[in-house]
């Protein structure tokens, strides 16, 4: 009998160690874009994503069954308008705004947020006991890192790994075919009321560069605001304008296009003057590719 209860004894401790080991690696944490460790205590069952970009790395890694939340852009893939008027996602508000008590109200087991949430939205649903985790990549290298994080955070690291790889295949293929052509030189549009261009530390300097161009501003860093007369000083031979949102969509290609300051720069004379897709270019997520492949047509239609 009590060799018994020794040994019953015994199997018990075994079973609660078993147990407690079982309960601690179930628990997932990951480090986020701004040095923060986020823990998970178990695969994410219901997600609330805050910008577009990662609501389309959530659909590319198989998660779209369980993204429960979303901004009123989050437009892609198609399906998202369909879930939206089901009402099996819900609409949280837009990108700078998003409503806190309608996210609450969803008991998400994850938020993916952006650098524009840092001091508003996560410290609000961090103080709720949310586990937020924060994207903000700022070149291809690390949009496919946030992509593996992601992946890692959602239990969806096999898929990530593949995803990235696939990424990077399309990368290299499309840097090969320009990589022997000359630099041209490019000139990329943010916005026409002030200019805005793209400098050094953005990952459109680094499209640009990898897309066989030579960025006219690579020497000034972030989104920099420029005029007409530096333009025409440094003569693009290619002019990329990205398209704008709602009725402003077509602005900044028309400035481009009608712009007295610009009538000398090659770009005009040589009608090299194009529109970029902005969902492609200013979207940290797996379209970023197609927006590499976009410039590199466009700047090298030769290569293609």
């Amino acid at each position: 009998m009590k060799s018994m209860i020794l040994s019953l004894v015994v199997l018990l401790f075994f079973c609660s160690v078993t147990l407690a080991e079982e309960n601690t690696t179930s628990a997932v944490t990951v480090t986020d874009d701004l040095g923060r460790a986020v823990s998970v205590a178990e695969t994410p069952a219901r997600i609330v994503s805050l910008s577009p970009s990662n609501t389309e790395i959530l659909f590319a890694l198989g998660l779209g069954d369980r993204v429960v939340g979303a901004t009123k852009y989050c437009n892609y893939p198609p399906l998202m308008k369909e879930q939206k008027d089901s009402g099996k996602i819900e609409v949280v508000g837009g990108y700078a705004d998003p409503d806190i008590e309608r996210i609450l109200t969803l008991h998400p087991d994850l938020v993916l947020a952006g650098q524009k949430h840092s001091n508003g939205a996560v410290p609000l649903l961090d103080k709720e006991g949310i586990a937020t985790f924060v994207v903000y990549p700022n070149n291809l290298s690390s949009i496919i890192l946030s992509i593996e994080k992601i992946g890692k955070i959602t239990g969806k690291e096999a898929e990530a790994s593949e995803l990235g790889s696939r990424m990077e295949a399309r990368i290299r293929t499309a840097s090969d075919k320009v990589s022997s052509l000359p630099k041209t030189r490019v000139l990329y549009i943010v916005w026409h009321d002030p200019v805005r261009t793209a400098g050094a530390g953005t990952f459109e300097d680094e499209i640009i560069e990898k897309a066989g161009g030579m960025n006219i501003f690579h020497d000034l860093s972030g989104y920099a605001q420029v005029d007409p007369e530096a333009i025409a000083v440094r003569n693009p031979e290619v002019i990329i304008a990205c398209s704008g949102m709602g009725t402003g969509a077509d602005k900044p290609l028309q400035w481009a296009e009608t712009e007295r300051g610009l009538n000398q720069t090659d770009a005009r004379k040589n009608a090299r003057i194009y529109q970029a897709e902005g969902d492609l270019i200013t979207r940290t997520g797996p379209r970023i590719v197609d927006g590499l492949e976009m410039f590199a047509k466009f700047i090298h239609p030769e290569a293609f």
